[in-house]
């Protein structure tokens, strides 16, 4: 063992069926009242670029509600979300602007976050594939329910 990992703890990776490897922060013991952030990444939409996932959970692993959304996410990313986020892009007139009249070609789910680190609400992040373009889509979710869309620029 490691002076690092004696000190600080190990990084625990879990293998899960849909998300694939989730990787924890350095957990020492087996606190599960101890909150611990689990990273992953997926590919949606078969864009080239990853999506960085990002929940809340302890020691054992993530909290089931933020497996949960992700995985729905995961699974129903085409037949459900996106088209519900398309249709919230036009109804808000986000589209109508030059900025994101593209938007669907030009951009990518950067980051999947959560905003409550114990619920599931999660924010989740449409970045350009040109990092010389500074805008980006945000979308609010609480309960696999869309709540805000907003542009930052």
């Amino acid at each position: 063992m490691s002076i690092l990992n004696f000190l600080f703890g190990k990084k625990k990776i879990i293998i899960h069926p849909i998300i694939g490897e989730i990787i924890s922060d350095r957990i020492k013991g087996n606190n599960q009242t101890k909150s611990y952030t689990w990273l992953g990444s997926i590919t949606l939409n078969n864009q080239p670029e990853k999506t960085t996932i990002i929940m809340e959970g302890h020691a054992s692993g993530p909290l089931s509600a933020h497996l949960s959304f992700i995985s729905q996410l995961i699974e129903n990313w085409e037949n459900k979300f996106l088209p519900i986020i398309e249709q919230i892009i036009i109804e808000k007139g986000i589209d109508k602007t030059e900025k994101y009249s593209n938007w669907k070609n030009e951009f990518y789910v950067g980051a999947v976050v959560p905003t409550n680190s114990k619920k599931s609400e999660f924010e989740l992040t449409f970045e350009p594939f040109n990092s010389e373009n500074s805008n980006f889509i945000c979308i609010e979710f609480k309960n696999s329910t869309i709540i805000n869309v907003q542009t930052f620029e």
